[in-house]
């Protein structure tokens, strides 16, 4: 079963911030398989989500934009998940999609850190953003939402007015999972 996901604040810097699902169950499963497994069907159809959900964003988008993978992650899987997201966003809705963002060298992944840790974000630096437009970031998963933070930072600091943020799944907040798990794996399954 999909769940939507829960409603959050946006975090710090963030004028508005949309997730199409939980990240537990089916959702969770469908962004592994595209994340760790690269398949890329998966990843298509949770692009397909966002940019529906990025249709009800409240005011008009400029640019979109993503929130750059580490360069281990990079290497290891061959793609950055976000940036195809963002650039299926940016076509659904004939806008330009840039790389905005760059994580500092030798920064790590998010995954795996404490939330104290996740919630700092990577250190991200912001380039060639035009003075005074609206960025949409997009992710894959958010859970801190300390990378979205980093990323808003990063771009008002180099010059953009208003930052959105579309995520194909938000982490619910301890005790909010309602819905029982979709599936229960078997021995040597993830």
């Amino acid at each position: 079963m999909l769940r939507f996901a829960p409603h959050v604040v946006p975090p710090p810097g963030i004028a508005w911030w949309t997730a199409c699902f939980a990240y537990e169950g089916v959702a969770r499963e469908l962004i592994a398989r595209a994340k760790y497994r690269n398949e890329r069907v998966a990843l298509q159809w949770l692009a397909e989500r966002v940019a529906r959900a990025c249709a009800n964003a409240p005011m008009r988008i400029d640019i979109v934009t993503w929130a750059p993978a580490s360069e281990a992650r990079r290497r290891s899987h061959g793609v950055d998940h976000a940036s195809v997201l963002a650039r299926a966003v940016g076509a659904a809705f004939g806008l330009p999609t840039k790389a905005l963002l760059c994580r500092a060298r030798g920064s790590t992944a998010q995954t795996g850190r404490d939330a104290r840790s996740r919630r700092l974000g990577p250190l991200l630096s912001a380039r060639h953003v035009p003075e005074g437009v609206t960025v949409l970031i997009v992710d894959d998963v958010a859970t801190t939402g300390g990378t979205l933070a980093a990323a808003g930072r990063a771009l008002r600091a180099a010059g953009a007015h208003e930052i959105l943020a579309a995520t194909a799944a938000r982490t619910p907040t301890p005790g909010a999972r309602a819905a029982p798990a979709a599936y229960t794996p078997s021995a040597g399954t993830l």
